[in-house]
């Protein structure tokens, strides 16, 4: 299907986009002198480049190519995906950020040490490792995959050309680099989808009113599921199945998305950082404020484009056997104007780098921290004042772990072809994130606000909420909009359950619950 027209002025600008941000990384090289400096900034990052960065990081390249296919199958129920935002934004900003603020820790998985084990401490963050290098993989490979078929771009090579720059850059510059190259990529990612929109409507007579128009005939402007075969189901079970084996309904997008923000601005490494960046408890919320306003508008960007795109498809339709998954990549190579399209091309490429640059930082701090000074050294936390070889130290560790880390996700997206040869783009990247999004937040909750539950009973809900997570999505026809539950059920059972037939926790560990940190000087 690809064309390969991708001219030298288009080439300059990505390569330009390219070099700049391994520049921006290798600006902050001199700065690093310390763990606390390589993957915390010091501490001393203001609420703007905190708010940017998390918009950026959440929201990957996955988004831009095939989000706005996503509103010919689920129409205004992408509406819906925006509701767990304001759902999950009182409960971390009232509960998680004064927390982790409180607490100062160099990563949020001590906390799991200090109120459970070291064990639940070390499972819990292997199972992070194992959710992000996932994540990060997918990220790369969709886009890339999309951009080899729209475009007739070489798949391995577009994978190993954004993996090993973004390892580079991150690796040079920690986690300032990260952060300031997200601020730098969100600027990016909403002009490149803005130009896009301007694009599309002009090019369709009437504009936007006949994109509206011609959305409202397709029947785009509805909230709830439309499940085949759902009107002719003999009875009130076979109704029940369907409902069930839908991948996403207004409920199952309630539910997942909350459980899933939750746990990325509640639990993951990866969010957690950029709060842990911060100056104070005041520039946390203002970070986080931005974020969940930007993100709002993002998504409802999203919808216009996809919307726009069907519009444009309408009156000049794809060719025979194009899918509509691939419609923007397709527009972009052959109704956008040089330069511009080379501009797009790089919000493309900024929405995948931003993601993966804010994994591998986190994912090195979780190793650096969690297993190697942990199992190692035998230090339970960073030690910020030590000698000045030890920093040294400490920073060609972490990079190390960056860097390996980065090589590591580069190669499993190359890898990720041969589970894409059974899934589709998005049922793949959603089925992934399903299984781990319910996982990691009731550890968290149960250890800040349950006084009964101990460390055998979440040691061994992580676990089991591992493996029905992944079963749930990959065993079996559970609609993946219902496997996070699945995975927050099973751990939460498994943890009350197992601790009810143990010994209340001590007095040492139940101080490490949520009122007794807030009632701390």
């Amino acid at each position: 299907m690809g064309t390969g027209t991708t001219q030298w002025a288009d080439l300059c600008v990505i390569v330009t986009y390219m070099v700049s941000m391994v520049a921006l990384g290798a600006y902050f090289t001199r700065r690093q002198k310390s763990a606390s400096e390589y993957l915390l900034a010091s501490r001393n990052v203001g609420w703007f480049a905190i708010g940017l960065s998390l918009l950026s990081t959440l929201n990957s390249a996955i988004d831009y190519v095939i989000g706005p296919a996503q509103i010919l199958e689920y129409g205004f129920m992408n509406l819906v995906m925006i509701l767990p935002v304001f759902i999950s934004f009182p409960i971390i900003f009232r509960y998680f950020l004064p927390f982790y603020q409180r607490l100062r820790f160099f990563n949020c998985y001590e906390y799991l040490e200090h109120r459970f084990n070291v064990r639940v401490r070390i499972i819990v963050t292997l199972i992070f490792i194992l959710w992000r290098i996932s994540w990060m993989g997918t990220t790369l490979y969709l886009p890339a995959y999309v951009l080899h078929v729209a475009m007739g771009w070489d798949l391995l090579w577009t994978i190993a050309v954004l993996g090993a720059i973004t390892t580079v850059y991150t690796t040079l510059g920690g986690v300032r680099a990260a952060i300031w190259t997200d601020v730098t990529q969100a600027f990016i990612m909403f002009a490149g989808l803005i130009l896009a929109i301007i694009l599309v409507t002009a090019q369709v007579p009437g504009g936007m009113g006949h994109v509206w128009t011609v959305s409202r005939e397709a029947g785009f402007m509805y909230f709830t599921a439309r499940i085949p075969g759902m009107a002719e189901a003999p009875g009130v079970f076979e109704k029940i199945g369907l409902y069930f084996h839908a991948n996403l309904t207004f409920w199952s997008i309630l539910i997942m998305g909350t459980l899933s923000k939750l746990t990325s601005y509640g639990a993951d490494q990866v969010m957690v950082q950029r709060y842990l960046t911060a100056k104070s408890i005041d520039d946390s919320r203002r970070g986080f404020l931005l974020n969940s306003i930007a993100y709002v508008i993002y998504s409802l960007l999203f919808i216009l484009l996809g919307m726009g795109l069907f519009t444009y498809f309408k009156l000049y339709p794809l060719p025979e056997g194009t899918r509509y998954e691939y419609m923007f990549p397709y527009f972009i190579d052959r109704h956008v104007p040089v330069i511009v399209k080379g501009l797009i091309i790089a919000a493309i490429y900024a929405a995948a780098q931003s993601s993966v640059s804010s994994g591998i930082t986190a994912t090195a701090a979780a190793i650096f921290s969690d297993l190697y000074l942990r199992l190692f050294k035998n230090q339970v936390s960073v030690d910020e004042h030590v000698s000045e070889a030890v920093q040294r130290e400490q920073v060609r560790i972490s990079r190390i772990c960056a860097l390996c880390l980065g090589l590591g996700v580069t190669l499993f997206a190359c890898l990720i072809r041969h589970l894409h040869a059974n899934d589709g783009l998005f049922s793949l990247f959603n089925k992934m994130v399903a299984s781990f999004a319910g996982l990691i937040i009731p550890i968290f909750l149960l250890g800040m606000f349950s006084r009964r539950v101990g460390s055998a009973g979440v040691g061994l809900g992580a676990l089991l909420g591992l493996a029905a997570g992944y079963y749930w999505a990959f065993h079996t026809r559970l609609g993946y909009g219902w496997t996070a539950c699945v995975a927050f059920v099973v751990t939460v059972l498994v943890a009350y359950g197992v601790s009810l037939l143990q010994p209340v926790p001590g007095r040492d560990k139940l101080a490490w619950c949520w009122k007794d940190i807030m009632a701390r000087p």
